[in-house]
C-alpha cells in the first residue's frame, strides 16, 4: 500500500485540478465573470401583455408586429394554459395589442413564429405549439379582415423538441430543435462540454429530413432577404452559422461561422438584410431566471452587417427594462423587445 500512496495522491490532486479547471470554465462560459453596464443611446417605451411574447415577426410593408403570446411562467408551475398571437400596429402613435386570431387552433401553445408574405396569395403566420399531445407546426392564413384563420397542423417524428422555424413556402419551412433539457447545471455543462447535439430540419411540403445535426441548443432562424442564405443562432456555442441555400431542393451549405460575444436567442432581418440578435449575456444568470422569473437576468441586443459580417451592440441592459430579452424585431428606426417570461415587450427608438 506504500508504493501505492504516491500514486493514489498525483491521481486525487490531478482530479482536483481537472474539477476545478472545469467549474471555472462553467462559469466563465456561463458570464459570471462578465461584467454588465447597461448601454443604449435612445429610449423605450413598454406595452403590458398577457403573457410573455418569446418571439415576433415583424409585417414591414404595413408596420404590423405579430406576437406569440403565452403565460409561461404559469406553464413552468404546472398550469393548463394556453395562448395565442396578439398584434401590434406601429404606425400607430400608441399602440395597443389586439388579437391577430380570428380564433386559436386547438391547447394552442405558441413558440417560435414566422410569417410568409406571398405576391398573389394571403399571407400566412406558421407557428411551432407545444400541445400536451405533442408539437407540431400550426400554420394560419389570413382572411378578408385582416385576421388569420388556422388551415392545417403539420406533424413529424423529426419534429421531437421545436424551437425556432422559418418559412421558404406555402408548406415548406426550416425547425430548429433544440436538446429540451432544462436546469442550470444540465445546461452547463452543455456548454462547457458540448454535450448538446440538436438538429435543423427542413420540411418540403411533404415529408421532413434533417439538414443539420451537430448543433449546439439552435433557438433563432433567419433568411436574408433573398432567400439565398439561412442564418441558425446556436446559443451554446456563441456562434451564428450562415448557410448557402438551394432554393430548390431546400439544401444547405456551411458558409461561414461567425463567433459572438455572447448567447444569441432568437433572429430578425431587415430591409436592408441586417441580421438583429437577441441574446443572453450571463448563461448561467439565464438559467436562474428560467428556474425562478423573479430572479432578472441580462437583455443584449446586436446587429449584424450583411456585407462586413461585423457585429454591434445596438442595447444592453441589466433585466430591469426587461430580462431574459429572447427576440429583437426592427421597423424603421425603431425595434421591439420581447422575453421569455416578461409581460411586456419594449418598443425602443434609437437617438441616431
Amino acid at each position: 500500500m506504500k508504493n501505492l500512496w504516491k500514486p493514489l495522491k498525483w491521481v486525487s490532486a490531478l482530479v482536483a485540478v481537472a474539477v476545478a479547471v472545469a467549474g471555472f470554465g462553467v462559469l466563465r462560459v456561463g458570464g459570471a465573470f462578465r461584467s454588465m453596464e447597461p448601454a443604449f443611446a435612445g429610449g423605450c417605451r413598454a406595452f403590458a401583455l398577457g403573457g410573455s411574447s418569446e418571439d415576433m415577426v415583424i409585417d414591414r410593408r404595413r408596420g404590423l408586429a405579430y406576437l406569440s403570446l403565452l403565460d409561461r411562467d404559469g406553464l413552468r408551475r404546472g398550469e393548463q394554459v394556453t395562448g395565442t398571437i396578439m398584434l401590434l400596429d406601429l404606425n400607430l402613435a400608441e399602440p395597443a395589442p389586439r388579437a391577430a386570431m380570428a380564433y386559436d387552433p386547438e391547447s394552442f401553445r405558441p413558440h417560435g413564429l414566422s410569417l410568409l408574405e406571398l405576391d398573389s396569395q394571403p399571407a400566412r403566420l406558421f407557428a411551432i405549439s407545444h400541445r400536451p399531445g405533442g408539437p407540431g407546426v400550426e400554420v394560419a392564413e389570413e382572411g378578408a379582415s385582416g385576421g388569420f384563420f388556422p388551415r392545417e397542423t403539420i406533424r413529424s417524428e423529426s419534429f421531437t423538441h421545436p424551437n425556432a422555424i422559418v418559412a421558404t413556402g406555402a408548406r415548406q419551412f426550416y425547425l430548429t430543435n433544440d436538446s429540451g433539457k432544462q436546469g442550470a447545471w444540465a445546461r452547463a455543462s452543455q456548454v462547457l462540454f458540448g454535450s448538446d447535439r440538436s438538429t435543423l430540419v427542413y420540411f418540403d411540403g411533404t415529408k421532413a429530413r434533417v439538414e443539420v445535426a451537430d448543433l449546439q441548443y439552435p433557438s433563432g432562424l433567419a433568411l436574408s432577404p433573398d432567400g439565398s442564405r439561412l442564418y441558425v443562432a446556436e446559443t451554446f456555442a456563441g456562434a451564428l452559422r450562415i448557410y448557402r441555400r438551394d432554393a430548390q431542393s431546400g439544401g444547405l451549405t456551411l458558409e461561414e461561422t461567425i463567433d459572438l460575444p455572447t448567447a444569441p436567442g432568437n433572429l430578425d432581418v431587415d430591409d436592408e438584410g441586417a441580421v438583429w440578435i437577441a441574446a443572453y449575456p450571463k448563461l448561467l444568470s439565464l438559467a436562474a431566471h428560467l428556474r425562478d422569473p423573479g430572479k432578472r437576468t441580462p437583455t443584449q441586443v446586436l446587429r449584424l452587417d450583411p456585407k462586413t459580417r461585423q457585429w454591434a451592440e445596438i442595447y444592453l441592459d441589466s433585466g430591469a427594462a426587461i430580462s431574459a430579452g429572447s427576440v429583437a424585431a426592427s421597423w424603421r428606426d425603431e425595434f421591439l423587445i420581447g422575453a421569455l417570461f416578461d409581460k411586456k415587450v419594449l418598443l425602443c427608438k434609437r437617438s441616431h
